[in-house]
Formats: C-alpha cells, structure tokens, sequence
C-alpha cells in the first residue's frame, strides 16, 4: 500500500494544472485561485486533524518560523500559475520538479554537505533538461516563463530547506502543513485585498473547481504522502514523485491538447533522471564505498 499512496499522492500534486487552468482561463485571477486553494484546503486539513485529536498548540516563535516558510510556499505556488501564462502546463510543473536539486545544492552552500559526482551529474542533466524544455514547445515557451519557474523551484527548495533548519519541535507533518496552508492563505488573502482582485466565488462550476483543486492537490496529496513515509519510507515516497510532472504533461496533452514534442520528452526525461539521482545520492555513494572495499 505504501507504493500506492506515493503514486497516488504525486498524481494528486500533478493534477493541480487540470483545476487550476480552467479557473485562470475563466478570469479569475491567479492570486485569488492560490487563496481558495489554501484557504479551502486548510479549512478541510484542520477539521480532520482535529477529528485525529492532533493538538495545534505552538510557540510565538515556531508560529514565526512557520509565517516565513509559508511566504516561500506561497510565492512557488503563485510563480508557478504565472508560469502557466508562458509555457504548457505540464512543462511548467516539470521545471517546478527542480526544487529538489536546488535544495540539494543549498544544503552544500548553506549546511557545508558534500559536491560529489552526484552533484555534478544532477545539476548537468537538470541544465540539460532545462535546455530542452526551453525550445521544445514550438515557441510556446517563453524565456520569462521558464524564469518565473525556476525562481518558483527555488522558493519551493528554501521552503524545504526551512523546514530543516527550523527543526520545530513536538510537531507533526501534518499539523506543519496545516500551519502553513492557513498562513499562506491569510497572505493570499492580503496579497487580492491589496491588489483589488478579490471576489466571492461567483458559480457552482468555480466552487467545484476550487474544491477539486483544493482538497485532492492539497489534503489528500499531503495525506498519502504521510501514508507512504510510513510505510516505505522518505526516500522511495519522494522517487515516487516523479508522477508528478508526469501526471501534469498527461493532463496537459490529453485535456488541454498542449505539444509533446521529442525535445519536451527528453527535457522531461533529464529533470525526472537528474531529480532521481538526486534522491537516491546516499544509497549511490553507500554503494559505490562498498564496491571499492571489495578485495579485488
């Protein structure tokens, strides 16, 4: 079961595009969809951790620290709809799938962690796929586009970077999670009042979709994720993430008839090999020093 809920939880994260596009392209902005999304999916995350008998309790100087990583969540999120305005769907969640190289390569610059072959071969086969990505779409992808999603990857690896160095105590990752979609929609929130988008919800089809976009690429995305830690893991939970740009490129050339040409395929297929080699880098080194022990 631990292999289905990781399946099940990066397909839920891929099919933000499939909600989230049909209210952009219906007019509403996309800093009021990312506030129903939050708002919406927090509201649904509290009540079921409070039916869990989770304790919510926290210190001013957690809740702190939560409050700046929601900022970071909350601009990948917002740069990644941006994006969609730029280049196909399933190309801007591919370039979003970075985030973990990046935080590969801030936990080097930051936590003094080790350049490796590794390393190398992640970021060489991430420029690659970048490369591809970047003219593979028949000029429908353009250079600030890509800009705005790698910029989007880098908030979404500070964030989890943050996650780290925070270490906040007594704290489940669920209730963290709850933390931050709330947070991030209360800066959502600020961020359409200020701008003079915000507005009600104006048809059934448009709650139906900030529900949809809420509750399956929020709650239950982040609900099987804790499923599949448990069961199999942190490591093949997150290799199984690669169904998310996966997920999104389907949606993107079966439901909104988006390119999928041999450059997009090979982008595709760098970023999702170099995310992987990122992932499995320990268990790589572990057994390249036991190959090397070997008598000969």
């Amino acid at each position: 079961m631990g292999f289905i809920y990781g399946l099940l939880s990066s397909a839920a994260f891929g099919l933000i595009p499939l909600f989230a596009l049909p209210l952009i392209h219906g007019g509403m902005p996309a800093p009021l969809v990312l506030f129903y999304r939050f708002s919406i999916a927090a509201l649904v995350l509290g009540g079921i951790l409070i039916l869990r008998g989770e304790r919510f309790h926290t210190s001013a100087r957690s809740l702190c620290l939560l409050a700046g990583m929601s900022v970071m969540y909350a601009m990948a999120a917002l740069l990644m709809f941006w994006g969609f305005a730029y280049m196909p769907s399933g190309v801007a969640a591919t370039l979003q799938f970075l985030y973990p190289v990046m935080v590969m390569l801030l936990m080097i610059v930051f936590f003094h962690e080790r350049f490796s072959w590794i390393t190398a071969g992640a970021v060489a086969l991430a420029l690659l796929g970048v490369h591809l990505l970047g003219g593979g779409a028949g000029g429908r992808v353009q250079p600030v586009g890509v800009a705005l999603l790698l910029v989007s990857a880098l908030c979404n690896a500070i964030y989890i970077t943050a996650i780290f160095a925070a270490r906040i105590p007594h704290m489940s990752g669920l209730v963290m999670t709850f933390y931050v979609l709330a947070l991030g929609g209360l800066l959502s929130l600020a961020n359409c009042l200020a701008t003079g988008v915000f507005r009600p919800l104006r048809s059934w089809r448009e709650l139906g979709l900030a529900l949809l976009l809420a509750v399956i690429t929020a709650v239950i995305s982040n609900l099987t994720l804790i499923l599949a830690v448990q069961r199999i893991g942190s490591t093949l939970a997150s290799v199984l993430g690669v169904m998310e740009p996966l997920t999104a490129v389907l949606v993107g050339v079966c439901v909104f008839h988006e390119p999928f040409t041999p450059p997009i395929a090979g982008g595709v297929a760098f970023i999702v090999a170099s995310v992987i080699l990122v992932l499995l880098g320990d268990k790589l080194r572990a057994l390249g020093a036991r190959l090397h022990r070997r008598p000969q």
